[in-house]
């Protein structure tokens, strides 16, 4: 700091001083304020212009190249209409929210009674089947039997009053076992039963279609009917298209019957009572 000599005094002082510590004489004399509005020329501490009343602004005493310093804006003023808009958002989220809660229970009601719905279904047309089965496999079994007599006495020319009319319908034995099977297959209500046969047949297959695909408490009972309609196919084919030799028609026959048999047992565990 530089060290200057008081004009006044001639005593030293500092360059910065703004008067003589010595005598007292101003130095540097003090800037003036003058208000922003007329220009009038204010006193130190005025609050107001004496001329024109303005209020002093502190930054009136600031430098003409001095610009007011910027304030940041730290909060945001919330109106009564932005409060409502706000109010009205969230109530219209609560209102989607508890809809699709409401939605969703819903559906999962709707999915649980049709699921039951549909498992009802599918244990009365397990049922269906079963006793359909049940029905041609005893009429194939009746057939079968009858087929393999006649068989039997055609080839043995024996005698019976249930085989006499295929076997022998001119009073004699036919010369061949095929003529006698010929001439049961010919017969009208052997016809019918063969048909009724043939009929059950297709409507057990319509209704392993629509079984295909069991609810999850069923697929056991869907296993067991699979197996019991394999050993039914096989015992009304039987009586549908005999083949081979009596012998083997005979094996083949008694095995698709006692499979068939055991096939159902298996499967009245599944039945309801």
């Amino acid at each position: 700091m530089a060290m200057i000599v008081c004009p006044h005094c001639g005593e030293q002082v500092s360059e910065k001083a703004k008067k003589c510590v010595h005598c007292g004489a101003i130095l540097i004399p003090e800037e003036k304020k003058h208000c922003m509005e007329c220009g009038a020329e204010l006193e130190e501490g005025m609050t107001e212009c004496p001329k024109c009343g303005c209020p002093v602004d502190d930054t009136q005493g600031q430098g003409a190249d001095e610009k007011p310093q910027k304030v940041e804006v730290t909060g945001v003023k919330v109106t009564k209409k932005i409060k409502i808009v706000i109010g009205i958002i969230v109530a219209l989220l609560i209102i989607v929210s508890v809809t699709a809660v409401a939605i969703s229970e819903y559906q999962k009601k709707k999915e649980a009674k049709e699921y039951a719905q549909r498992v009802e279904e599918y244990s009365d047309n397990l049922e269906l089947a079963t006793f359909t089965m049940l029905s041609g496999a005893g009429d194939a079994e009746s057939s079968a039997n009858l087929i393999k007599q006649v068989w039997y006495n055609a080839i043995y020319e024996k005698q019976d009053d249930e085989t006499d009319k295929y076997t022998k319908p001119d009073g004699y034995f036919v010369s061949d076992f095929n003529d006698a099977l010929g001439n049961l297959y010919s017969d009208e209500s052997f016809s019918r039963k063969i048909s009724s046969i043939k009929d059950n047949q297709d409507t057990v297959g319509g209704l392993m279609k629509e079984l295909k695909n069991p609810p999850d408490e069923y697929k056991e009972a869907y296993d067991a009917l699979s197996v019991f309609y394999e050993a039914y196919i096989s015992l009304t084919n039987c009586a549908i298209d005999p083949s081979g030799s009596l012998q083997t028609y005979s094996s083949s026959f008694n095995d698709a019957d006692t499979n068939t048999l055991n096939a159902y047992k298996s499967m009245e565990l599944y039945l309801d009572d």
